[in-house]
C-alpha cells in the first residue's frame, strides 16, 4: 500500500457501541472505512492504516487494508467506554486517529475523551459525526458530517512524493 516503510499511521476508530446499530451508522462507518483505504491505495495520502473497534473494550484489529470486512467487525453492542480507548492509545504507537461516532457517549465519557484530546499533540484527532443528527452539528475545528470526510483527509494526512494515484492505471 504504501511505498516507504516509515508512513505515518492513521487509526481509524469505529465506535461499535449499541448506539451505532440504528439507522444504519454500522453500514456508514463501514462505507467511510472503505473511502479512506481507496484515497490512500489511490495515491492521494502516504499512511499506513489500522483499524480499531470500541465499545466497551477498544481493539486493534488485524486487517489488511485491501481486504473485505468481516461483518463480526461492526457487531455493535453494549455502551462505549472512553477508558478503555485512551487506555489502548497508552500502549501503540503514535499517529493520527480518525473517530467515526455517533457521539453518544455518557457525560462522564465525554470529559474522558475531552482531556485525552487535550493531551494529545495537535491535529492528531479528527472525528467524523455519524447520525441523523449530524445536522444539528456544532461545527468545530475537528469534528465533520461525513459527507466531508474527503475535505477532513485532505491537508490532513501526508501527500504521496507524486501527485495523483501511486502507480495504479486511471480507472477514468
Amino acid at each position: 500500500m504504501n511505498s516507504s516503510g516509515d508512513a505515518q499511521t492513521l487509526y481509524i476508530v469505529c465506535d461499535t457501541s449499541g448506539s451505532m446499530s440504528e439507522n444504519g451508522k454500522r453500514m456508514r462507518v463501514r462505507g467511510i472505512a472503505r473511502t479512506i483505504e481507496q484515497y490512500i491505495r489511490l495515491g492521494y495520502g502516504n499512511i499506513s492504516l489500522k483499524l480499531i473497534v470500541w465499545n466497551t473494550t477498544a481493539s486493534l484489529l488485524e486487517w489488511n487494508p485491501d481486504d473485505e470486512f468481516s461483518p463480526m467487525i461492526f457487531e455493535c453492542y453494549g455502551p462505549s467506554n472512553a477508558d478503555a480507548l485512551c487506555a489502548l492509545f497508552d500502549s501503540i504507537p503514535k499517529g493520527k486517529i480518525l473517530l467515526l461516532t455517533d457521539c453518544c457517549w455518557s457525560r462522564d465519557d465525554a470529559n474522558v475523551l475531552k482531556r485525552w484530546q487535550r493531551k494529545l499533540a495537535p491535529d492528531t484527532l479528527k472525528i467524523i459525526k455519524i447520525g441523523s443528527d449530524t445536522a444539528l452539528l456544532q461545527k468545530k475545528e475537528n469534528i465533520f458530517s461525513p459527507d466531508e470526510i474527503l475535505s477532513a483527509l485532505e491537508d490532513w494526512l501526508p501527500p504521496c512524493d507524486s501527485i495523483g494515484n501511486n502507480g495504479e492505471a486511471d480507472e477514468w
